[in-house]
């Protein structure tokens, strides 16, 4: 009989939400590996297991029960299960929307995804809200001094906001401030 290989991601305390998603990979059954997001009613659908209720299961449970119910339709299976948040991401970004990243990425990874910062992006300001609770990041700090690296962790239900430089904003409203000053002098040179 060959061995079980499990790859568990994740740790005790992380729940998946609706709209995350689960990466199934099993050796040389092409049919049952896919891509499967998780219901509203926080269920996955997955050929052969059917709907399985995943609220309030932790990831590393979710895959021992997953990895559990593969094996009792097949004796020797590798089986790969990777987890994915759904995390959006706002601000001055330059593709703002919602990402997928892997359960071991991080706000580096988003980041690249997104596209990075925008030239108005303030890296020393990131919000993270989710559920009630926000936390600010100064990514430019934790990555220059390589301390508080967990900080840039992930989990579902993650919004992150990253905010626009004052200085830039500053300098649109002078140059507002400038036109409207030219616009003024043109008016009442005209009226003169």
């Amino acid at each position: 009989m060959l061995p079980i290989i499990l790859l568990l991601l994740g740790s005790s305390d992380v729940f998946l939400l609706p709209n995350d998603a689960v990466e199934v990979k099993i050796w040389r059954q092409e049919d049952l590996s896919g891509w499967y997001t998780i219901d509203a009613d926080t269920s996955i659908n997955i050929p052969l297991l059917g709907k399985i209720s995943i609220k309030d299961i932790a990831i590393d449970s979710l895959h021992e029960l997953l990895v559990t119910k593969f094996q009792n339709y097949y004796a020797d299976i590798f089986v790969d299960i990777n987890f994915y948040y759904r995390i959006n991401i706002f601000g001055e970004v330059k593709a703002p929307g919602y990402y997928y990243v892997k359960s071991e990425d991080n706000l580096i990874n988003l980041l690249a995804q997104s596209g990075g910062p925008t030239e108005r992006g303030d890296l020393g300001k990131i919000r993270v809200v989710n559920l009630g609770s926000e936390r600010q990041i100064n990514f430019e700090k934790v990555l220059k001094s390589g301390e508080n690296l967990d900080s840039l962790d992930l989990r579902p239900g993650d919004v992150v906001i990253v905010a626009r430089r004052f200085m830039p904003a500053f300098q649109e409203w002078s140059v507002l401030f400038s036109l409207g000053t030219l616009i003024l002098q043109i008016y009442i040179a005209t009226k003169g």
